[in-house]
């Protein structure tokens, strides 16, 4: 899935898409905003002391030469000013609550969606996006968007002073938001392109990161720097693009700002001179201005950052309405009978490649189904749905009649043991990674795993037994270990559905024998097993075999009648494609499907 495109006409308040789910989740959060906006309205008066302290000055305690009043006026004006600091401050911790209150009310949801089947090319994105939405919350251009409102405010009281006054402010004010429309139209594709080659960069050095070893060994460390180098100059042309046109626009109005507090002291000085205006006001009407139009220039300063955010919420908000949260489901016991493939089907996401088509099949407990066939059959891709990592297009799996989704993910996942092609361990001890990290786990439990996968004897002759760290991605074992590991991890809690993808790629003479004896003790006890394989010492307790071939089934039976054929043997007479008795009798489609490229 590719990521979700930043919407270009959005309707909702400041260009930002409607989300019931993102505002909704906040009723502290708007509760905190609200709070911002009214000590918003109290700051934005207390700013008004200064204009009136010079006002007063000039006025009143110059022509008087009355020094205590001079005083008197110092004193209020440092109280207002204490007050102004300290509702300020209290402001911007408000702003970054309510950014804190959007991350703790969304990121176990967001979590959701990294782990998520159609989570897409780049998983973390969301992730990122959250972060940007809390990280704006926490600048200064929440402020800026909360104080322009009170532009008015600074306007009415230079129209009080004078209607010249007013109107000068006025045309200037008028002409920094056309500015700041303008920075919005010119800087939104600018922003978006920084952030798309961005995280095209940061995917492209995770792939480095983790293929280090091969990167070296193979000398490709020339093509990936000069990969690097493409792609970081892509983001810094991006970016300097970006950057370039909120600087011209920035540098624009911060000089036309100056220049309009020397207009104003300019109108200002006309109209005493004209006696239209006493002396006060000239100072007290710069000050002002500045005021009225501090908000428009912070804006257009933190425009990017205003940019980032709404694009990243906007994101978001597409990606929790495509992929809305689990309902509360029914707790259904954990299944014990059978596995049901029901014409399933699969495609290669937002795209039109088959991997598999029309699979049939039902297993009872204890049965051991193995699925063969050429590389990018789709055999890895059948298993991985078998166990819920892909959405069938079409047909559904069964666990004792039930189909998928009607499990708890977590739920689900305790009954099944999975074995991916690719091994991936996680960052802990071996005791943590068999047991997959569940905080009630016994040493009793883990080490019944590691033992029925053959790997206990193994795993105590290493420096720290199951204490031993594995490193990231398991770096610390050999493949052979990490693959004995992974098989311990898929067993513990004797899980009823085994899928074992490809169990034995790294497993010697003595993994492979341990191997056939967890798959025999797992059929003992009642489970149903599925292996993909292409080595047949992996198929020594198989009883039935399933052959694809370009995503179609072209043989379901006893492995006594198909494997001959695999092998290149004569086939017993008796054998079909799909025997008509077999519950796969419908799953050879009249014709083969276009094959999914890569598919495993």
């Amino acid at each position: 899935m590719p990521a979700t495109p930043i919407p270009t006409s959005p309707t909702g308040f400041l260009g930002l898409t409607p989300s019931a789910e993102l505002t909704g989740a906040l009723p502290g959060g708007r509760g905190l905003l609200g709070l911002a906006i009214a000590l918003s309205a109290v700051l934005n008066v207390l700013l008004l002391s200064g204009s009136i302290f010079m006002l007063m000055v000039y006025d009143a305690v110059l022509p008087g030469h009355s020094l205590p009043s001079l005083v008197g006026l110092v004193v209020l004006l440092v109280i207002a000013y204490a007050f102004q600091a300290g509702l300020e401050h209290l402001r911007q911790r408000l702003a970054t609550a309510v950014g804190q209150a959007a991350e703790a009310a969304l990121s176990g949801r967001v979590f959701a969606l990294v782990l998520h089947p159609r989570a897409g090319r780049d998983p973390a994105q969301s992730a990122r996006d959250l972060d940007a939405v809390r990280g704006f919350f926490a600048g200064p251009a929440p402020m800026a968007l909360l104080d322009l409102p009170w532009m008015a405010l600074f306007l009415g009281v230079l129209f009080v002073f004078h209607w010249v006054l007013g109107l000068v402010c006025l045309a200037g004010a008028a002409i920094l938001v056309v500015l700041t429309v303008l920075t919005d139209r010119m800087s939104a594709a600018g922003v978006e392109a920084a952030t798309r080659t961005g995280a095209e960069r940061g995917l492209f050095l995770e792939a480095c990161r983790r293929n280090a070893e091969v990167i070296r060994a193979l000398g490709m460390a020339g093509a990936a720097t000069r990969g690097w180098q493409q792609l970081n100059q892509a983001h810094a042309r991006a970016s300097h693009a970006a950057q370039d046109r909120l600087g011209t626009v920035r540098t624009f109005s911060r000089t036309f700002r100056l220049l309009l507090q020397s207009l104003i002291l300019a109108t200002g000085a006309a109209l005493v001179i004209g006696g239209e205006a006493s002396g006060g006001v000239i100072i007290a009407s710069s000050i002002l201005s500045s005021r009225a139009l501090a908000p428009i220039d912070s804006a257009i300063a933190n425009w990017r950052g205003f940019i980032a955010a709404r694009q990243a919420w906007n994101r978001l908000a597409e990606r929790l309405a495509a992929m809305p949260p689990e309902p509360t489901r029914t707790q259904l016991p954990a299944p014990s009978q059978s596995l049901a493939a029901e014409t399933l089907s699969a495609r290669v996401p937002q795209g039109e490649a088959v991997l598999f088509h029309r699979v049939s099949f039902t297993l009872s407990a204890g049965q051991v189904l193995g699925v063969v066939g050429a590389s990018g059959s789709g055999k890895s891709s059948l298993v991985r749905c078998l166990v819920g990592l892909i959405e069938p297009s079409e047909g559904a799996v069964r666990l004792d009649g039930a189909a998928l989704d009607q499990w708890e993910a977590d739920r689900l996942g305790a009954c099944v043991g999975y074995l991916p092609q690719d091994i991936e361990l996680f960052d802990g001890s071996i005791a943590q990674n068999i047991a997959r990290f569940a905080a009630d786990a016994s040493s009793e439990d883990v080490i019944a795993a590691a033992t029925q996968a053959g790997v206990h004897e193994l795993i105590v002759h290493l420096p720290e037994g199951y204490d031993t760290l594995v490193g990231p991605s398991g770096r610390a074992l050999s493949a052979g270990q990490r693959q004995r590991v992974a098989l311990a991890r898929a067993l513990f809690r004797d899980p009823f559905l085994l899928v074992l993808d490809e169990p034995n790629s790294n497993l010697d003479v003595a993994g492979d024998a341990a191997l056939n004896r967890a798959v025999a003790a797992a059929r003992q006890r009642g489970a149903i097993v599925v292996i993909v394989a292409h080595r047949p010492s992996a198929l020594a307790e198989v009883d039935t075999l399933l052959w694809l071939d370009a995503g179609a089934v072209q043989a379901y039976g006893a492995k006594r009648d198909i494997l001959p054929r695999l092998l290149g043997e004569p086939a017993p007479a008796a054998v079909s494609a799909a025997p008509a008795a077999s519950p796969a009798a419908s799953a050879q489609p009249p014709a083969p499907p276009r094959r999914a490229t890569g598919a495993a």
